[in-house]
């Protein structure tokens, strides 16, 4: 069977039309020949002639055979009648007459040079007309043609009629040789210029850019109703806030803390993570006086206030026993010095915090503080977060809803934690995360760098838009992408440096931030610094978009 451009298929019903009659007999008649033949049909054409203007037209039908050439047909259905040079139509249904403007078999020209001239602009296309039989016909389906030939018609092969319904492909044969006995076949390479060129493919997408910025936009109506809930926290003095992550806690807790700066109080916002109390600091900028601060650099700072030593040691186990030990107690001792103590104490990531943390952070406070903690017991990716405990009891108040992950992420990302159950969505549509394999580890920089180029290149997205999180440092073993960085360019190692260009860091360094697109790569589950709920923390990073690049027995 011979293949349409666009695809043909035979009326179930009888035809509407007169001419809808005509044209479904000629492509029936057209659909039993063999397959190397490719019929174009309702082929419209548009052109500019610098004498003549806009040339609008359609050709009924082109036929094309790579060993033979290209036919143009022009179907006329009912009858026709020529008076004294002039051309009419003639119904068969009521005997009407209509006048033509141009013959039958003018028109039919007229549409082949059309056909010509478009593949005259194309090299490939142009070397194949030399040697290739390109004419035209006229094909009347309801009549039989009886009358003398026109003058524009060689003869009587190149009209056809109802007698031609059977046995049509030794007819297109016949009228093809005739035009032009001796052709050279055409290559593959010009058969695809011939198709793409009468009917090209048309492949618009919306690029990923846009559906990722649309995406986004649609979370800014469940975060806002996420806000509604401080009016029932704000007039309380202590409160525990759980959530999932992607809940907002870290937009409540930063509008609380801005409620009550704005309200004349002295505001103290900590959390764990350094890139996290940055970022938020650059939020405040210097339009509210709250002091925001990760930990360890609220203890540094309030060392050096107060002159008490602050030696961070060299060795690793000392340094892990002075982080975790040593630091509260130093923040303790410069407590006492503090004069002005706050008003309202808010800690972010809560569940990062060790037990005697808590009582050197609340002795920075005044007795008649606001203390509002803010965690998820689902990220604890430090060792001995197992045994956390909030720093007063309280019913804790519950966030539910993810605000910040489409359902495909959210979900995708409690399989990685392996945490039981199913979560609730603001948003329950959005893009698939992929997995992309790898057998050895040195294939990942090319797989990284193909998704990198992939989505600033085609998929239009903004490369600051991108983050690159992995369980390890970029010059680890693990992931071998050095180049990446320092060679390349293509990543920089700021989480918080937005200027156009993809950012890569650690999951821990990114904790409590987020961004549209996340590229989770590095993941082996054979190493011990892919625990489920680093990969939870990781993936829970996107906002609309999750990639993972992984060991192949690593997939889920």
């Amino acid at each position: 069977m011979a293949k349409f451009i666009p695809p043909y298929y035979s009326d179930d019903e009888s035809p509407s039309t007169e001419g809808r009659k005509a044209e479904c007999a000629v492509l029936n008649a057209l659909g039993n020949i063999d397959d190397k033949w490719i019929i174009f049909h309702g082929l419209e054409w548009r052109e500019l002639d610098r004498t003549d203007g806009e040339r609008i037209g359609e050709t009924d039908v082109v036929v094309f055979h790579p060993d033979l050439g290209i036919l143009c047909i022009e179907i006329k259905s009912g009858g026709v009648i020529c008076e004294n040079g002039q051309w009419f139509h003639e119904s068969f249904m009521d005997g009407s007459r209509m006048p033509m403007r141009l013959s039958p078999f003018s028109q039919a020209r007229r549409n082949m040079i059309a056909v010509r001239d478009k593949l005259t602009r194309i090299l490939l296309g142009r070397d194949a007309l030399k040697e290739t039989a390109l004419t035209y016909t006229v094909w009347f389906p309801d009549i039989t043609w009886t009358a003398s030939l026109p003058a524009d018609v060689p003869n009587g092969s190149f009209i056809l009629d109802t007698r031609h319904i059977r046995n049509t492909a030794q007819h297109l044969r016949s009228i093809l040789t005739q035009a032009k006995p001796h052709v050279k076949p055409w290559t593959p390479q010009q058969a695809e210029i011939l198709i793409r060129t009468l009917a090209p493919d048309v492949n618009l997408i919306v690029p990923l850019g846009v559906k990722i910025g649309e995406l986004r936009d649609r979370f800014l109506k469940p975060v806002k109703e996420q806000l509604g809930i401080i009016k029932a926290l704000r007039k309380q003095k202590r409160l525990l806030v759980e959530g999932c992550a992607g809940s907002g806690k870290t937009v409540l807790a930063v509008q609380l803390a801005r409620e009550h700066s704005l309200a004349g109080k002295k505001v103290l916002f900590t959390c764990f993570n350094k890139n996290l109390a940055d970022y938020i600091a650059a939020e405040f900028g210097d339009s509210l006086p709250v002091d925001v601060l990760n930990f360890h650099k609220l203890v540094e700072t309030m060392c050096n206030k107060h002159d008490i030593a602050f030696e961070v040691p060299t060795e690793r186990e000392a340094q892990v026993k002075f982080f975790d030990s040593v630091c509260p107690e130093l923040l303790y001792h410069a407590s006492q010095f503090v004069e002005d103590k706050y008003d309202t104490l808010i800690v972010d990531e809560a569940f990062d915090f060790k037990p005697d943390w808590w009582v050197a952070v609340e002795a920075l406070g005044k007795d008649d503080k606001s203390f509002y903690v803010f965690y998820d017991k689902n990220q604890g990716i430090f060792p001995g977060e197992h045994s956390w405990s909030p720093p007063f009891s309280a019913e804790p108040v519950i966030l539910d809803v993810n605000v910040r992950n489409t359902k495909p992420i959210g979900d995708y990302a409690m399989k990685l934690g392996k945490i039981a159950g199913a979560g609730t969505y603001a948003i329950e549509t959005g893009l698939a995360p992929t997995f992309k394999t790898y057998k050895d580890v040195a294939e990942i920089a090319p797989l990284l760098r193909m998704m990198v180029q992939d989505l600033t290149g085609k998929g239009k997205v903004a490369p600051e838009n991108i983050v690159v999180l992995s369980p390890y440092k970029y010059s680890s073993d693990h992931l071998m992408i050095k180049d990446l960085v320092e060679k390349e360019g293509l990543l920089t190692t700021s989480t918080t440096d937005f200027s156009s260009k993809v950012r890569f860091g650690t999951v821990s360094s990114f904790k409590g931030l987020e961004a549209d697109v996340v590229i989770l790569c590095g993941l082996d589950g054979k190493l011990p610094g892919c625990s489920p709920a680093t990969l939870y923390v990781g993936a829970t990073r996107a906002r609309v978009m999750l990639q993972i690049i992984g060991k192949i027995d690593s997939r889920i």
